[in-house]
């Protein structure tokens, strides 16, 4: 910081009794640098110069030098810490030359650069080209602009390579097979052009090239294609790298999917008839995207638009801290949080924001390889229609002109979800172990960390029902345990359907409850179940293969997963970093914490006038245990289990809470606000599998990040 100036003695001497020009105090753009700097690298631009002046250093033993208006790191060595100059200014007419102003300047001690000729993934924020359908050209929007904004790593880049991919991977069953073309499998359809693609770093755009070329075919059915190597000043840690990709088809062509742009970060997604339309957004980087391409925002439903994938790579002073490839699913890969959910540096997801926070040893930058669906038994395998290479083959591109080294340091393999089976021994060793010795044949002596899945659980029971006139009685075979007189439950499968229904309870016995209906045909018939939203952990029931404890039957078999994850048994792993903790209900074991559990708030003003005129807000005593994306439950107060309305939080400021629908029903002041754990699965019974923010939130903050030090490969 400047702190002070001088005059030197003589100052204006011999100056004619007219001059009035005045030296003025000098700025500095920026005040810090690290030993990584070698000499000419700019530290900071001097501001407040008078014209014609000149600039000079005190002391001026060559630690630093003047280029121009920059101060730039000199060929003498310095010491890290604080340093103090002067920047001498000289112009002979001015009444106070020279004038010397004195800067602080901070030396950085940082890990020495490792290996800054290596390419390693950093775009942590980055993903696998996946969804569910190719996006489909519409007329007036077939060329396309996508922005993405990518944070840097906790180090200096500088030369980067990004990859567009030729295909992308399916989500569901078949996950994560690369099956998502433009055309049949096995008779590739069109491709995209790209018209130009640029870095936008600083405010400065620097274009990407393709072989020397401005632009470049991406063939349907392929690997895709890279940029040429581009190398910008360097770029300071944790920064903002913005994306920007220009691309077309024909009205009615396919594009894969890659992106839900995040809107509050200043991701963009433009469209027009033609390619110079889109140009002009250059100039005007935040203008809102085109409203027919920006639609379903932070849902499932947003589209997912074409960009580079989680590929990209760079050069830089790599510090040495690990660098994960992360085999996922949707577990990690966060099924249940979109765009608007995502943190300041992208961050969605309990895996991405456990590896991205700022604690431990830092952040550790990653790939995510996987997504939603993915199993193990189908990763890195695969021909034709069940092809789940082309991504590793990408990899081995990376290898090749990286010198023969991994663009990462260890695997984090999240995987085991969705390696489901009713037999245990083909779980474990048929399914999950397949991809383990994959993966130990493709990079020979790679460290794997494994972290354990998360359980599931049923949050809905079996019930049988009769009816006095409007008194329904559910008979509930396994227990009324986690039920309570005065809470909401909710009613399905039944025939008739007046039986079906939210419905305030009583219970009346450890094995029924009775409530209040308008009346029909008894004993109700249909598969009939009862379910609490999830508000109490001990209503809830293990599904399938997700008994607890872990023991020798099938029935345990998630856990026997997790026992074997963490005794590393036949090498299915190096290390393991466990989730359990962080993630269990404190009243019982293997199952999901319920929303009595959770923090709750209150209304600090009542929502709802009549019931019949709808409004979209409610004000709360503390929205800060909330974001974007995630789904409430409020009840009426003070009790908090009468359940009067379900919302899905579409923004937040401040303490007020926008749905992104809306509501007419009256809430009082008090009424008790409390988040869903969860996703309800669309299964019978409905389980909870996906975690949502305010768990995502608990997870983060319950695996210490010291247990990052298991990622360091030895």
């Amino acid at each position: 910081m400047e702190i002070g100036f001088s005059v030197a003695s003589g100052a204006g001497a011999g100056l004619g009794i007219g001059s009035t020009t005045l030296l003025k105090p000098l700025t500095l753009s920026a005040f810090t640098f690290d030993n990584n700097d070698e000499p000419g690298v700019i530290i900071g631009t001097i501001g407040n110069l008078t014209d014609r002046s000149s600039l000079g250093i005190i002391p001026n033993d060559g630690r630093f030098l003047i280029d121009g208006d920059k101060l730039v790191v000199g060929p003498s060595a310095s010491s890290a810490g604080e340093i103090t100059i002067y920047v001498r200014e000289t112009l002979p007419e001015a009444i106070n030359s020279p004038r010397e102003t004195r800067f602080t300047l901070t030396k950085l001690a940082v890990p020495a650069a490792v290996d800054p000729d290596r390419y390693m993934f950093f775009g942590s924020r980055a993903r696998m080209p996946s969804g569910s359908s190719a996006v489909t050209a519409a007329a007036g929007t077939n060329y396309v602009c996508s922005k993405i904004v990518i944070s840097s790593p906790q180090y200096k880049t500088r030369t980067f390579r990004f990859h567009l991919p030729g295909f992308a991977s399916t989500e569901g069953g078949n996950s994560p097979q690369e099956t998502i073309v433009t055309g049949a499998i096995g008779t590739p359809g069109n491709s995209v052009i790209v018209d130009a693609m640029y870095a936008r770093i600083g405010g400065v755009f620097y274009q990407c090239k393709f072989g020397g070329n401005n632009g470049v075919t991406v063939a349907d059915q392929t690997n895709g294609q890279w940029t040429d190597a581009l190398t910008t000043p360097d770029v300071a840690a944790e920064s903002n790298i913005e994306l920007w990709l220009f691309y077309h088809t024909a009205v009615g062509e396919k594009i894969w999917p890659v992106y839900r742009v995040q809107k509050h970060r200043g991701e963009r997604i433009w469209g027009a008839n033609d390619n110079a339309s889109l140009l002009g957004f250059m100039a005007d980087p935040l203008a809102d995207s085109t409203p027919a391409l920006d639609t379903g925002y932070a849902t499932q439903a947003q589209p997912q638009y074409y960009g580079p994938d989680a590929f990209m790579v760079a050069k830089g002073d790599w510090d040495g801290r690990p660098v994960a490839l992360a085999f996922v699913d949707s577990i990690g890969e966060s099924r249940q949080e979109f765009s608007a959910a995502a943190d300041a540096r992208g961050m969605i997801g309990w895996l991405r924001r456990f590896f991205d926070k700022d604690a431990g040893i830092g952040r550790i930058p990653f790939c995510m390889i996987g997504m939603a669906g993915a199993g193990s038994v189908r990763e890195y395998t695969g021909t034709g229609s069940s092809i789940a290479t082309r991504r590793r083959d990408v990899i081995r591109e990376i290898i090749a002109f990286n010198g023969g080294k991994w663009p990462f340091t260890v695997v984090a393999n999240q995987l085991g979800q969705n390696d489901t089976s009713t037999v245990y021994s083909t779980w474990f060793n048929t399914n999950y172990r397949s991809n383990v010795n994959r993966i130990r044949a493709e990079y020979p002596g790679v460290k794997i960390v494994a972290f354990p899945p998360l359980g599931r659980t049923d949050i809905q029971r079996t019930i049988t029902l009769t009816a006095v006139g409007t008194v329904a009685t559910a008979t509930v075979a396994s227990g009324t345990t986690g039920l309570r007189s005065g809470q909401t439950v909710s009613i399905a499968g039944a025939t008739p359907a007046a039986y079906n229904g939210s419905y305030v309870i009583t219970v009346t016995g450890p094995n029924s409850f009775t409530y209040n209906f308008a009346g029909g045909t008894s004993p109700a018939t249909g598969t009939i179940r009862a379910g609490d939203l999830g508000l109490d952990a001990l209503f809830q029931t293990y599904t399938t293969q997700n008994t607890w404890p872990a023991d020798a039957t099938d029935a345990s078999g998630k856990w026997r997963l997790r026992a074997d994850i963490l005794a590393k048994t036949s090498s299915c792993c190096d290390e393991a970093i466990d989730t359990y903790a962080a993630w269990v209900s404190p009243s019982k074991d293997g199952a999901w914490p319920g929303m009595l559990e959770l923090p709750s708030t209150t209304l600090t003003a009542q929502a709802g006038t009549d019931g019949v005129v709808t409004y979209n807000s409610i004000a709360v005593a503390d929205a800060s245990i909330f974001r974007a994306e995630q789904p409430i439950n409020i009840y009426s107060g003070p009790d908090g289990i009468a359940r009067l309305s379900t919302q899905t939080i579409a923004s937040i400021n401040g303490n007020v809470i926008t749905y992104q629908g809306s509501s007419a029903v009256v809430m009082p002041i008090g009424s008790v606000v409390r988040p869903s754990a969860a996703n309800q699965e669309a299964t019978t019974p409905i389980s909870f599998v996906h975690p949502f923010p305010i768990m995502i939130d608990r997870i983060v903050a319950g695996i210490p990040q010291s247990e990052k030090t298991k990622l360091i490969a030895a």
